[in-house]
């Protein structure tokens, strides 16, 4: 469909035209797709064109009105540079006017063996203290200008997008502050305790997430979305779970042995043949923190993932950062797995622990940010507070292959 041969183009935003409030921020890539999302203040149609750089308008796709428009765009090429420009109409509907662009990268083919990540979590704060003229807190921001900085694939988010889980802080503790980011990398969270709101163990919870949360988040659907899925780049497989039904989540999927997360979890697992296996929740499996081991949790996924040599799990919830040693059945082993929390993304640091254990290898309680480097046999993880200067360096070298 040709937008030029339908409507003339408005240079300049008209009075009383639709606007866009939210975006647009990138969902679901992949190394051939990618979903551009974006809200706007009413409902109304809205057109999409993109293309190769620097060719923006080769490609013209139109959503229905609507005020959550998204646009999954398929048939791309692998580790290409793509623009792109929303078209929304002006009030008399014979006019549009170009709302918004951006650009983005898709992911790598499957034999290039390098890519970069961030991951954080615990992000979304609505405390009042020391926070920035436009509302964002100011450890929020310092770390989120940061990330800004760097030029990631992707950013997964390790669970507490927003303090209180409401739609309606989202664009204050989520989409405003990362809007940079959300415009040129797509994002991969999962749901963690504050997603699934204040009454989660009750039934008035059950619907929480489904309000709040699952209409504006694109994950891909090969699992329970948004529950959990898994994304391929390069030679690395990323797992997303659900583990909130142990934190007593009433509407969370089950992940108990038997259960449909679980039996999935290990078809995915045993179904792979990356070199790489990371794993994403909210729990954490291991914490010397405020929360601790949920024991359960780990009897449960701790074999699974040792058994499969999941390399290592990020993992939220702990508003502090902590990495294990290399572990086997609770042992310090070496070629062991490690797991990392990530929950220092801005709100207030946890306090710092009373006592150590022989596992934890490493424990800031405050705010920070990790990059993920892959680059053929060797994983980087990089920890970065809030100034930028780097508090932890993390490296996982496998044997070359003979």
């Amino acid at each position: 469909m040709r937008l030029g041969a339908l409507l003339l183009l408005v240079l300049s935003l008209p009075a009383g035209a639709a606007q866009i409030v939210r975006g647009p921020y990138l969902a679901a890539g992949a190394h051939d797709s990618m979903t551009v999302r974006f809200r706007a203040d009413v409902s109304t149609v809205a057109w999409l064109r993109y293309g190769i750089e620097p060719d923006c308008e080769r490609v013209t796709t139109l959503n229905y009105a609507t005020q959550e428009h998204r646009f999954p765009l398929f048939g791309l090429l692998a580790d290409t540079t793509y623009c792109y420009r929303i078209f929304l109409p002006e009030p008399t509907g014979q006019a549009v006017y170009k709302a918004a662009e951006g650009r983005f990268k898709t992911f790598p083919p499957a034999e290039k063996d390098s890519f970069t990540f961030l991951a954080f979590g615990e992000s979304g704060s609505a405390s009042a203290r020391d926070t920035m003229p436009h509302g964002v807190p100011v450890q929020q921001a310092a770390l989120a200008a940061q990330m800004d900085r760097l030029t990631p694939d992707f950013v997964i988010h390790t669970g507490g997008l927003v303090e209180g889980g409401l739609d309606a802080d989202a664009d204050a503790q989520y989409f405003g502050p990362y809007a940079g980011l959300l415009r040129r990398a797509p994002f991969f969270p999962v749901p963690g305790s504050s997603e699934y709101g204040p009454e989660a163990g009750t039934s008035e919870g059950k619907n929480f997430l489904r309000e709040n949360y699952s209409p504006f988040q694109s994950v891909p659907l090969n699992g329970l979305p948004p529950h959990y899925y898994y994304f391929d780049i390069g030679k690395a497989r990323f797992i997303a779970l659900d583990s909130n039904a142990f934190g007593g989540a009433a509407a969370a999927p089950a992940l108990t042995r038997g259960s449909k997360q679980y039996k999935w979890l290990e078809y995915v697992l045993t179904r792979t043949n990356k070199d790489w296996k990371f794993v994403i929740l909210h729990h954490p499996l291991y914490s010397s923190g405020e929360y601790g081991i949920i024991e359960e949790l780990n009897e449960t996924l701790r074999p699974l993932l040792e058994k499969h040599q999941v390399d290592a799990v990020f993992q939220g919830h702990e508003r502090a950062y902590e990495r294990t040693s290399p572990l086997v059945e609770d042992a310090v082993t070496e070629g062991g797995l490690s797991y990392i929390t990530l929950g220092g993304g801005g709100r207030p640091p946890a306090a710092p622990r009373e006592e150590t254990v022989e596992w934890s290898e490493k424990f800031i309680a405050g705010h920070h940010f990790a990059e993920g480097r892959v680059s053929g046999r060797l994983f980087t993880l990089l920890i970065y507070g809030k100034d930028g200067t780097v508090l932890d360096i993390f490296r996982l070298e496998k044997p070359a292959v003979p």
